[in-house]
């Protein structure tokens, strides 16, 4: 007997016997336990959840971190948000000894989160005890700090007391230094030029002379 003709989409002609393969029909929350036993095993294998070990370092301790898929890690998911890693905490506990108000050492710290700043406890304890020297307080070396994002960073040997002498040889009394880069904390982050008339950073330029200090991008 001839096979029944097809009619619509598929236009008029033969019908052909084709194998289908059953599918399983997703099913709402409500059903999953009535149906949990049928439910095929590429289903369940999208409910996996991806699971990675991260080593830390000595500093800090391993721990697991689960993200259900499509979900992206948060900023340090691989650090243990409710403990610092030792060398910041470290900074954090010089800073709150030397009497820095507690919003300003954890704009510091966060610095040093999001890799703004790279600063050791020493290092730090070199550019504060360097700038006391110079006649600083510990409240305006903090402004300073709040300024200049990298000068808790910076080598007292080679950039801060660079600066200080280029400063004292252009003329500024010792006693008008620290009133000086208390004005513009950011000048630490200048360096010496070659022949020793001016600082620079990149394209910008500062010179300092009989008149005091001058700025731009071509001085």
């Amino acid at each position: 007997m001839a096979a029944p003709l097809l009619s619509g989409r598929q236009g008029l002609g033969l019908c052909a016997r084709t194998q289908t393969k059953p599918f399983a029909r997703p099913h709402s929350v409500g059903s999953q336990s009535s149906h949990a036993a049928a439910e095929p095993s590429q289903f369940a294998a999208r409910r996996l959840v991806v699971v990675r070990v991260t080593q830390q370092s000595p500093d800090t301790k391993t721990v697991i971190t689960k993200n259900t898929p499509g979900e992206l890690p948060l900023p340090w998911s691989e650090k243990d948000p409710y403990k610092l890693p030792l060398s910041i905490d470290k900074v954090q506990r010089m800073l709150m000894s030397l009497g820095w108000e507690k919003p300003w050492v954890e704009q510091i710290v966060d610095r040093v989160m999001k890799g703004m700043l790279r600063t050791t406890e020493e290092r730090a304890r070199g550019v504060v005890d360097y700038l006391i020297s110079v006649g600083l307080r510990q409240d305006e070396i903090c402004n300073m700090a709040s300024i200049s994002v990298v000068l808790l960073g910076l080598n007292p040997e080679t950039r801060l007391k660079a600066v200080v002498d280029y400063l004292k040889g252009r003329g500024v009394p010792d006693t008008s230094v620290a009133d000086l880069v208390l004005k513009h904390p950011r000048i630490f982050e200048y360096r010496l030029t070659e022949d020793g008339k001016s600082l620079s950073k990149g394209k910008a330029r500062i010179q300092v002379g009989a008149g005091g200090l001058t700025a731009g991008r071509h001085q």
